[in-house]
């Protein structure tokens, strides 16, 4: 199989590496080959050479000569710098226990927008689960990604943006655990909470019809982009967004950063059993940090002073509040005068996922961006409504928002000529 893949590759690139190698020459255009010395399984050394006119890669034969000799494979960790593999520690990156591979997991997270591990985190989970069905599974999402993606559109990668009347804060999922963190600071006082939230395709449409919520947003201090919605309505703006922030796959590695710092979070929402045990599984998963206290969202309503008094005397640095949108976020604009926190944030329904009450999406379905469908597989009646209506509504108002951005900007790059 290795062969028969390897030669019907080579049989697509030579003939247009031949032609290219001919107009070369012809055209006396410097031809130069570039070697790149990589470190393949067990150390190995791998020379990787690529022929190059006026300084233009022509087309990757060598990799595919590679492959048919067993140096690389299809799927596999990315190639590391020789000299580098020299130097790393052997035991905590553990990629040089397999073939380096010409597709990587974590260009296919990348392509994704969930790369919010290292490629060296990365790499050593791949090697860890490394089976025929992994390979395939990144193989066939790599392909996919391809076939579907927007191809040849520069995007614009601004630091904010605003989508549809909500102002976004454009932030890869390590700037925005770093934005947190950092801002907790040691003070508590009133005029330096700091209030952060997600917005998704659901969220949006919400938006739409309650101006409410809008203006709450719009005063939170950081609003992050969840979903593969968002990332579609941007892009048909001519945007970009870094990465996919949500609060499911953020909260490990905020609590990873928050126990490094000896900080304290205190949980609201849900039911009791639940955030217990998302207290119960913190404790075991990440000792030194500190779970100050849990209310659940429902047994205070009628005296909220009292789920202050208990906030406030836990001295919890970071409060999360898991009510559901728009509740939670108007929750913490009406209530912020009164929690002497350093920071909340609204997480939706991280609770019922990190206690396990509802099951995640696999690995491969979250690479596809296809959470959502597992979600409205698994809870039809509840989320319905929200996907197989909201997220045609959702689309609908996006293509019309990216409409009416490109007539703006058509008519503002149209040059002022005088008709007189």
């Amino acid at each position: 199989m290795r062969l028969i893949i390897g030669m019907t590759m080579l049989a697509v690139l030579l003939p247009k590496f031949a032609v290219k190698c001919l107009i070369g020459l012809y055209r006396h255009k410097k031809m130069s080959i570039y070697t790149r010395t990589y470190s393949g399984q067990n150390f190995e050394k791998i020379e990787h050479r690529t022929i190059t006119i006026a300084n233009r890669a022509l087309s990757d034969i060598d990799t595919w000569l590679l492959y048919i000799q067993r140096k690389v494979d299809l799927v596999g960790p990315h190639p590391m710098d020789f000299d580098s593999a020299l130097r790393v520690d052997k035991e905590a990156d553990q990629r040089h226990r397999i073939r380096p591979g010409i597709i990587s997991p974590a260009q296919v997270k990348q392509l994704s927008g969930i790369a919010h591990s290292s490629e060296t985190e990365l790499a050593n989970d791949f090697v860890k689960n490394d089976s025929q069905l992994r390979r395939t599974q990144v193989l066939a999402i790599w392909a996919l990604q391809k076939l579907f993606g927007t191809r040849n559109q520069r995007l614009y990668y601004p630091p904010v943006f605003k989508l549809m009347g909500v102002t976004i804060a454009n932030l890869t999922m390590k700037s925005a655990v770093a934005k947190i963190v950092n801002g907790l600071g040691d003070s508590r006082t009133v005029a330096t909470i700091r209030k952060y939230a997600f917005v998704n395709a659901d969220c949006v449409n919400k938006v739409r019809s309650q101006q409410r919520y809008k203006s709450t947003l719009n005063q939170f201090d950081a609003v992050f982009a969840d979903g593969i919605g968002i990332k579609l309505a941007a892009r048909w703006q001519g945007l970009g967004v870094s990465e996919n922030v949500n609060g499911t796959d953020m909260f490990p590695l905020l609590c990873r950063e928050l126990e490094t710092q000896n900080r304290s979070i205190y949980l609201l929402g849900g039911t009791l059993p639940v955030v217990k045990r998302v207290a119960s599984k913190l404790n075991q998963e990440y000792p030194n940090l500190k779970v100050a206290g849990v209310s659940d969202g429902y047994q205070h309503k009628e005296n909220p002073a009292v789920l202050h008094q208990l906030i406030n005397q836990s001295q919890a640095d970071l409060l999360l509040v898991a009510m559901g949108a728009p509740q939670q976020e108007q929750w913490i604009l009406d209530n912020q005068e009164h929690i002497n926190v350093s920071a909340a944030i609204g997480v939706g329904g991280l609770f019922d996922f990190y206690s396990e009450k509802v099951s995640r999406a696999p690995e491969w379905v979250r690479e596809l961006s296809l959470e959502w469908v597992w979600r409205l597989a698994a809870q039809p009646l509840d989320k319905g409504k929200r996907y197989l209506i909201g997220n045609p509504v959702f689309l609908f108002y996006a293509a019309m928002a990216a409409r009416k951005a490109k007539r703006k900007t058509n008519v503002s790059s149209t040059p002022n000529v005088s008709r007189g």
